[in-house]
């Protein structure tokens, strides 16, 4: 079941997520911290989230991100490389500027991603399926999105850690849903290059 508590807190990643939630941050939880509140094991230290791109919204994570002493990560291995951010480095402009924000924060790490794989309309189209629920390893229940999204934009990603987990919990190969919506008759490798569906 979507946030069942696994008995321990990470307290970082509880106060991040509070921090957003908090200011009034419109946004779904994505990537592993989602699997792991669905009760899946799996191994990650950041979180992903896919904020509601509506302006007001935009300004009010400018506003909780100003306050954590946020850094631009260049590197994921080496957190040394990470840039210092002014504290009033984000606006909602500044944010709509590029899809993906990869940061330290005085809490630990957080990926905004506001365009995941396989959903270009971000927080719009996962919203409709995602559902309240406390968070693995927090206290904080939030928006979490479904796992057939988050595994859909997963095979869609098609990263080489993205392909061991749905190799590891049998769901490589695309759902008959996904099959539908892009005309697939085969299986796929990822040497395929698959698009989303156009809208």
């Amino acid at each position: 079941m979507a946030g069942q508590a696994d008995g321990s807190v990470d307290r970082g990643r509880d106060a991040l997520l509070r921090a957003l939630s908090d200011g009034g941050v419109r946004f779904v939880l994505i990537g592993g911290a989602a699997i792991e509140s669905h009760g899946v094991d799996y191994a990650t230290q950041d979180i992903d989230v896919t904020p509601d791109r509506e302006h007001e919204n935009l300004e009010r994570l400018a506003t909780v991100l100003n306050g954590l002493d946020c850094r631009l990560e260049l590197d994921p291995d080496d957190p040394d490389a990470a840039i210092g951010l002014p504290s009033d480095y984000f606006t909602a402009a500044t944010l709509g500027r590029a899809m993906v924000w990869n940061l330290r924060t005085e809490h630990g790490k957080i990926d905004l991603t506001l365009e995941p794989a396989g959903f270009p309309d971000g927080y719009a189209q996962l919203a409709p399926e995602a559902r309240q629920g406390r968070v693995s390893r927090t206290l904080i229940e939030v928006a979490i999105a479904s796992l057939d999204d988050v595994e859909h934009s997963k095979r869609l990603a098609g990263r080489e850690k993205d392909r061991d987990y749905l190799e590891e919990v049998g769901r490589l190969q695309p759902t008959q849903r996904e099959r539908e919506a892009q005309g697939v008759t085969r299986d796929y490798g990822y040497e395929d290059e698959l698009e989303p569906p156009s809208r």
